[in-house]
Order: structure tokens, then C-alpha cells, then sequence
């Protein structure tokens, strides 16, 4: 009798121990189905650059980044909301998300900082805006992220009858956003946490600059009943921005930095502590080659007199730098008055970027004239001629491609800072 008491003892323990490493071994909740959702599509093409288009933007991403997930996590099923240029309504998002049982929902888009003046009806943008931001739903008051909500929540005007299918939500009042279903407990825990994840990655991976976790009345969010995310990876309309996520490594870099967020808040999640030394996070920020505008790179022959002979020697003194926004030559104190040849609309094409100011005879600017710098960024950037039409400086444009940069590409000028080149055409016009 006392052999089979031990006996059953015994039994009992072993049936704890493997119970005890079943649980460890398959965890009773984790990230199986992640859905994730590539803002706008089709007829709807979101906010834009001089040459991107939200839409394509957030749709390279999304297919990067899912791309990461099948391959390094192979027990994850990825859903996209589209995989290609198709018009998505927001409400369909979401009902792909909850009707696949999804455990987190990541929405990707793109930002910008434009602005209707109702006096005059133009649109006018903040260049200067700049840098990656994540949102959870929230009824946050705070103006910029109601800008962004309203802007995001807009695209339902372009569906059939959305008074009725969004229960009379309208997308430009505040009232729309006096919503009583916000997620609470652990779905809006889980989604801060996982935000927090993102925003890390892009400023350790990426380089972006970090613009924090925010929340905000987002439609597309508040139908979903799973953790969930809308990641703004940059303005469209800052340069920088704008060159970085119209590149394909620059999207790449975005990818991996939040797949990387999503393998850690999975461990997290599914109580594993695992270090990992692969290619995501060996991955190093990326600085993006500027990019040109298709219509500003038109086929035309370069007249023989509109540039200086190949073998005409590089003056040092016509290397200028940009400081605090305003150009300086390097012969001339910042107190000194803008020369009167640098005055108005300035058109250059910029043909060389580097971390490090290089010397005026440096072999990168010898095959180029009346070579200027200007600072940005972090980076000292290399432009050639001094243009007072645009027409002129695609001339020269087509020159510099030939010699040896095929990506230069035309910027401008206003009485010494730097502008858009759009803003610079409607200025002459003006």
C-alpha cells in the first residue's frame, strides 16, 4: 500500500513537471495573426511630396515589413489589408483585422504639414516638420494630433453613404471623436507598449527622429477589438523625410525597425528573453541619396556656352557653406549682407552629399563648377551654378548627370535659404 502511495505521488509530480513545461514550451496566449494595413490606395492617394505619394510609400513599407515577419517568425500568419494599389475603406480595414482574430493590427501611413488659408484658399506647408510619431486611440485634445486624426479620418468621404455606415461620424468636428467604445485595459496597455517598441526601433535602426507615442481618435483603430497601432513614418513634406522614405532602403530601414519592435514586444508577450544577432539588428541608419522629380528632368541638349569648359581650374573661394539657414561663404562673417547675385529666387542643382566638409579641391568637386555647400541635416551638401530660372538650372542639371552624377537633382533658394521648388516656381510666377 505504501509502495503504491509513492507510487501515485510520483506520477502526480511528473504530470506537474510536464504540465509546468507544456506551458513554457506553448504559451496560453501570444501573436499568432498580426494583420497589417497600408494607409490609403487606389483613388484615394493620401498626402504627397514633390514626388512621392503616400499611398506607395506605405504600401513598400507594409510589404517590407511583412516580408520580415514570414521570415524570421514563421509561426505568424501576416494578412495585408492590400498588397497592391487598391482603394480599402476604413471600416473594411478594421473588418479584416477582427474577423481574422488578429492579435495586433499595425496601420502604416505617412504624414505631412499643409494647410488650407481659408483667406486666400492656398495651401501652404511646414517644411520643417519632420520625424516618426505612433498613435493609439485616444480622445487626446491636443491640436497636432487632432490635425492628424481629422486628416486620416477624411479618406471615409470618399465612400458610398458613410453618414449611415459611420453612424453620422463627421471627420471635421470635434464631437466625432466623443467616442464610448476606446479600448481599455490590456488591449490599450498592449498597444502603448508596442508603440513604445516602434518609436525605439526607428530612432536606433532607422535614425529618425523621435516625435513619441501619441493618441488620437483614429477611425480605422477604433473598429478594431485587438491591440492596435497607426505609425506615421514621416512628413512628405520635409526633404529629408521625403528623399529617405521614397528610397527602397530607406523603406527597408522603416520595415526592419518595426519588425524588430514586433519580434520584442512578441518575447515580451510570450515570456521569452531572447537576444538575437542577425541582419535586423545589426542594421545601421541609412542616409538616402536625394531624389529628382520626374518633371523637372526633362530630355534637353546643353547649350556649349551655359557652363564652364571641363578644364577650367575650381576656385576655392566659390565653396559656400549654409549656417543657421542663411548662406555664408567661407571668406565672409555671418554679419555680412547676401551679395546682390544671391538675392531672390536662387535655382542649383545639388549633386553631392557628405558628413564631412570637403576641401574646395577635393577630387568629388572637380569635374564640377561654381561649386556651393549649404549645411542640413547633418550632412554638408554640394550644389553647382547659381540659376535665375528654372529652365537654366535643368540645362545645367542634364550637364552634372553627364559628369559623373546621375542622381543630382535641382533645389532652390530665397535670398540665401533653402525653399521647395514648387514654392520657387509659384513665387516667380507671382
Amino acid at each position: 500500500m505504501l509502495h503504491k502511495a509513492k507510487y501515485v505521488t510520483a506520477l502526480f509530480l511528473l504530470i506537474l513537471f510536464l504540465a509546468s513545461f507544456t506551458s513554457k514550451m506553448k504559451p496560453p496566449f501570444g501573436i499568432r495573426t498580426v494583420v497589417i494595413d497600408a494607409g490609403h490606395g487606389g483613388k484615394d492617394p493620401g498626402c504627397h511630396g514633390d514626388e512621392f505619394k503616400e499611398k506607395d510609400v506605405a504600401l513598400g513599407i507594409a510589404l517590407k515589413l511583412g516580408a520580415y515577419i514570414e521570415k524570421f517568425c514563421p509561426d505568424v500568419r501576416v494578412i495585408y489589408t492590400r498588397k497592391t494599389d487598391v482603394f480599402v475603406e476604413l471600416n473594411e480595414r478594421a473588418a479584416i483585422a477582427n474577423r481574422n482574430k488578429a492579435d495586433l493590427f499595425i496601420c502604416i501611413h505617412c504624414n505631412s504639414a499643409c494647410a488650407i488659408n481659408k483667406k486666400t484658399h492656398k495651401e501652404t506647408c511646414n517644411e520643417d516638420a519632420q520625424g516618426s510619431e505612433t498613435y493609439v486611440m485616444g480622445l487626446s485634445k491636443a491640436n497636432a494630433n487632432f490635425d492628424v486624426a481629422r486628416r486620416e479620418n477624411s479618406v471615409i468621404t470618399m465612400e458610398k453613404d458613410y453618414k449611415t455606415k459611420y453612424d453620422g461620424f463627421d471627420p471635421n468636428s470635434d464631437e466625432g471623436f466623443i467616442m464610448d467604445h476606446i479600448a481599455q485595459g490590456a488591449v490599450m496597455d498592449n498597444s502603448l507598449k508596442f508603440a513604445a517598441r516602434v518609436q525605439a526601433n526607428f530612432k536606433q535602426h532607422a535614425g529618425r527622429l523621435d516625435k513619441g507615442v501619441k493618441q488620437a481618435g483614429f477611425l480605422v483603430l477604433w473598429k478594431t477589438a485587438m491591440p492596435s497601432v497607426l505609425i506615421e513614418t514621416g512628413f512628405l513634406t520635409n526633404p529629408d523625410d521625403h528623399d529617405y522614405l521614397g528610397d527602397d532602403k530607406g523603406q527597408d530601414n522603416m520595415a526592419a525597425s518595426i519588425f524588430s519592435a514586433f519580434r520584442q514586444y512578441k518575447d515580451d508577450l510570450e515570456g521569452r528573453n531572447v537576444k538575437y544577432d542577425d541582419e535586423v539588428e545589426k542594421m545601421n541608419a541609412y542616409n538616402a541619396p536625394k531624389r529628382v522629380h520626374p518633371k523637372k528632368d526633362p530630355e534637353v541638349q546643353l547649350p556649349k556656352d551655359s557652363v564652364e569648359k571641363k578644364d577650367d581650374p575650381v576656385k576655392k573661394d566659390s565653396v559656400q557653406v549654409i549656417d543657421n539657414g542663411m548662406k555664408q561663404p567661407i571668406n565672409r562673417s555671418p554679419d555680412d549682407t547676401i551679395p546682390e547675385n544671391e538675392k531672390g529666387i536662387i535655382f542649383r542643382v545639388q549633386f553631392f552629399s557628405s558628413d564631412k566638409k570637403l576641401a574646395a579641391d577635393a577630387k568629388e568637386l572637380r569635374m564640377i563648377y561654381d561649386v556651393n555647400c549649404y549645411y542640413q541635416g547633418g550632412q554638408y551638401k554640394y550644389t553647382s551654378g547659381n540659376c535665375k530660372k528654372p529652365d537654366e538650372a535643368t540645362k545645367l542639371q542634364t550637364y552634372v548627370r553627364k559628369n559623373g552624377y546621375p542622381d543630382a537633382f535641382v533645389i532652390a533658394f530665397k535670398d540665401g535659404k533653402r525653399i521647395s521648388y514648387n514654392e520657387a516656381v509659384k513665387l516667380l510666377k507671382e
